[in-house]
């Protein structure tokens, strides 16, 4: 997985993803967004050169959008997947 990080604006990083994703990459993903959180930015992912995702990449990105960070150009088969993913934890989180 490769991470290239752009200036939208100045209240908002973008977070490109390239390559396959995996949840060896996760750790350096998620400090990259603690960097963000600390300068008070917004946090956009770009997925549009993800070219596959494992079970941990999944899950973490349907954490991510709990915790309003954007997903942008999300490639049409992660979609369903990352809604499924969505809804269970919703639900999960309705019974705790």
């Amino acid at each position: 997985m490769r991470i290239t990080l752009k200036a939208e604006n100045p209240e908002t990083v973008v977070v490109a993803l390239s390559g396959p994703l995996n949840g060896a990459g996760l750790g350096e993903l998620r400090r990259e967004i603690e960097r963000a959180h600390r300068m008070r930015k917004r946090v956009t992912i770009d997925l549009g050169e993800v070219t596959l995702l494992d079970r941990y990449s999944l899950t973490f990105l349907a954490a991510q959008t709990r915790e309003e960070i954007a997903l942008l150009n999300c490639p049409e088969y992660i979609e369903p997947w990352l809604t499924k993913e969505t809804s269970k934890e919703t639900a999960r989180a309705g019974t705790a």
